[in-house]
């Protein structure tokens, strides 16, 4: 009879693998698992040649904010990134076009632009200056753009069209901005100006009214105008004495003050009509013109139309403040991005998904064939276990 600890010897014996049960395992089912691996070897050849995409990819070397002042970089990246496929959702929504759906994808935005960084943290060491990592550590040297087709022509078309969209797709964002940016201007400027001027001209009649009883004053003592007679001063905290003379001077500069800022807030005030001009013309094109290419140029013969209606100087220089961010988005598009060389393409990868097709038919197969083995094994102990019942029954 034997004992438990023989029992979990003998179990133990019988769940050991030896080289031997190796070599018969392969000798067994060799051909079968080189069967399905030839098979998968075959799937991914065909699947490889059916469905393989060729890759296109491109670099465009980024001018902006290195020749050009203002451009891409790594937070401007990342705001187009996201803004530019809600745009285009829009834009075939709007022209019930869905030939470019992979443009409205955020994913592949994401994807697809890889930004090669003018500084890394790798190169701080060669930095005499620590703060020019910081402010080296967004510029983009150039951006890297690929797409995926199932031929070249497609990839190849795929390519072009992404880069354009992302151009024409970030000057309309820019544009865009512009214009939202003075229609938060108008607004502010609208409630607050109204506000200033007010108080400003409130304070003026005080200041004026205060210069005149000093003035009065000083008439009433003309023998010592010029001594030193002392009067409260209201205006101070301190309530500190001061010559006549020296108030009228401190009231003097206090009025002529207000004068210049009344002047300027009127200057501002005068400034606001153009651009509310501007946005009423220039929104039409905004809301039509996502795929116009001379966006850029219809604003600017906007500026141009309204210039022939102004004559105030003050007017004019507000023109001229909107003509020069026209200028700098026109710039960046023009000249912020240039291609660096031609269009790359790379054939689907035969080689990599045939290796991967072998190896995964091969573990497949070695995975059947043991799983075979092992329900074999345990039937054959099941039949062992019921024959060894029946017969102490």
């Amino acid at each position: 009879m034997r004992t438990p600890e023989s029992n979990s010897d003998h179990n133990l014996d019988e769940m050991s693998i030896s080289l031997v049960d190796v070599v018969q395992f392969i000798k067994r089912y060799y051909k079968s698992i080189l069967s399905i691996g030839l098979a998968g070897l075959v799937c991914a050849i065909v699947g490889t040649f059916v469905l393989g995409n060729y890759t296109a990819s491109v670099s465009l070397q980024n001018l902006s904010g290195i020749d050009i002042p203002s451009g891409i970089d790594i937070p401007s990246l990342k705001y187009l990134q996201s803004a530019l496929p809600k745009l285009e959702q829009e834009n075939q929504e709007k022209q019930k076009d869905k030939g470019t759906a992979y443009l409205s994808s955020d994913q592949f935005w994401v994807q697809s632009i890889k930004p090669i960084i003018l500084v890394g943290k790798a190169d701080g060491k060669d930095l005499l200056d620590p703060s020019s990592l910081k402010s080296a550590g967004s510029n983009i040297a150039s951006l890297q753009f690929t797409a995926k087709g199932a031929s070249e022509a497609v990839a190849e078309g795929r390519i072009d069209e992404m880069t354009k969209t992302f151009i024409n797709g970030a000057t309309y964002i820019g544009l865009r901005d512009l214009l939202r940016r003075y229609e938060l201007k108008v607004i502010e400027a609208d409630s607050n100006l109204n506000k200033k001027i007010g108080s400003a001209e409130v304070e003026l009649v005080y200041v004026e009214r205060r210069i005149q009883n000093l003035m009065i004053l000083k008439n009433q003592y003309p023998s010592v105008a010029t001594a030193p007679l002392q009067v409260v001063d209201a205006k101070d905290s301190g309530a500190k004495y001061l010559p006549i003379s020296t108030q009228i001077v401190a009231a003097t500069i206090d009025a002529n003050n207000l004068r210049e800022s009344l002047a300027r807030y009127r200057d501002e005030e005068k400034q606001l009509p153009i651009y509310t001009q501007f946005i009423e013309k220039a929104k039409p094109l905004i809301e039509n013109g996502r795929k116009d290419g001379n966006l850029v140029d219809s604003f600017l013969e906007v500026t141009n139309q309204i210039e022939k209606n102004t004559q105030e100087a003050v007017q004019k220089t507000a023109l001229e403040d909107i003509r020069v961010a026209l200028t700098s988005i026109q710039t960046n598009k023009a000249f912020g991005l240039r291609q660096a060389g031609t269009i790359a393409i790379a054939p689907p990868p035969y080689l990599k998904n045939t290796a991967i097709g072998l190896l995964g038919g091969l573990f497949l197969g070695f995975l059947l064939a043991l799983g075979l083995t092992l329900v074999r094994q345990y039937k054959s102990t099941l039949s062992a276990a019921s024959k060894v019942s029946t017969v102490s029954n």
